[in-house]
């Protein structure tokens, strides 16, 4: 894929024509950055990594054989502290992400089993609904049991979840190509929705830096 540095530079096409959404059963991507830079002095400034977010929409197939009736979804999200450090050497802004350890997990209805995860609430849950009439009286409405929980896992396409993920950085194999060499990606957060009859999708968003120094 083309490199673009010029602000003039750019490649408009259709959306079915992006490298990864045809493969990989991508909906939607989108990637928003800007650098982070700070004035020490009149004559003194420091350039640090571009930070952002990196979203990703896809359609996530059920496992051969699975089956759900009713409409469900699942959710987590993680948090991250951003610390700017510099680094002595080359005198550049460094990005630090560090874990803060937290993890919000819920489920509502019945899930995939390629989700797994360990409920606070097993034995007390609680119902959650989402009616609306604005498109007419017989629009279905939605009762739902509510879980909340921790310890979330999901081992679908196309990409998975696991115990590190909280922790540790995410490698997107199928952006190497388009995203800049040496960037780094946290996930915030990730949600997977069903709506019979179609195909369950999820969507997941990242905390984005990369540095070209």
């Amino acid at each position: 894929m083309a490199v673009y540095r010029n602000a003039g530079d750019c490649k408009c096409d259709i959306a079915a024509n992006f490298p990864i959404t045809g493969n990989y059963g991508i909906i939607s991507a989108s990637l928003r950055t800007n650098a982070n830079v700070i004035v020490v002095g009149p004559s003194l400034r420091l350039y640090g990594p571009s930070t952002g977010d990196l979203s990703i929409t896809a359609y996530a197939p059920l496992d051969i054989g699975e089956s759900l009736k009713c409409a469900a979804t699942a959710n987590v999200s993680f948090d991250w502290d951003q610390r700017a450090d510099c680094d002595t050497v080359t005198g550049q802004i460094i990005m630090r992400f560090i874990s803060r350890g937290r993890e919000r997990a819920a489920q509502e209805g019945e899930v995939t089993r390629q989700i797994t995860m360990t409920h606070i609430n097993a034995n007390k849950p609680y119902l959650s609904f989402s009616a609306s009439a604005s498109s007419g009286p017989h629009t279905p409405y939605i009762l739902n049991y509510h879980y909340d929980g921790y310890d979330f896992r999901y081992r679908g396409n196309p990409l998975p979840i696991t115990a590190e993920t909280k922790t540790d950085s995410t490698v997107i194999p199928f952006l190497s190509k388009i995203l800049p060499l040496g960037c780094t990606l946290h996930l915030t957060s990730f949600s997977w929705t069903y709506t019979p009859p179609e195909v369950p999708t999820v969507s997941y968003s990242f905390l984005f830096s990369y540095s070209e120094v």
